[in-house]
């Protein structure tokens, strides 16, 4: 029993706190709010993409300046300049198996 409570206590809070926003912010939300939301990928991206590319794998993992900073800003300056994706994909990759076939990995 206390388990299906459980369950269903979880349910509604889950529905309570996916509703309650829609309920509450019908129709356009405010100017602020708006422009705090926009921000919300930006920084999820980040949060993402940034510790692979600074802090070294393994059991001691540290801050590190290597190929795959290297690359990433390369993608970065990339993105930047011509909005495309895919390209950025590919010269961000290009970029980072050049830096490790000279051995900076």
């Amino acid at each position: 029993m206390t388990i299906w409570l459980t369950i269903c206590g979880m349910a509604v809070v889950t529905i309570a706190v996916r509703a309650l926003p829609l309920l509450l912010l019908r129709g356009e939300p405010p100017g602020w709010l708006g422009r705090w939301l926009g921000l919300v990928p930006v920084a999820v991206f980040t949060a993402l993409v940034l510790r692979p590319l600074v802090v070294s794998a393994g059991p001691d993992p540290r801050l590190t300046i290597g190929a795959p900073l290297v690359a990433g800003l390369v993608g970065a300056v990339v993105a930047w300049r011509t909005s495309n994706v895919v390209a950025t994909i590919i010269v961000g990759m290009a970029a980072y198996w050049a830096l490790r076939l000279i051995g900076l990995v």
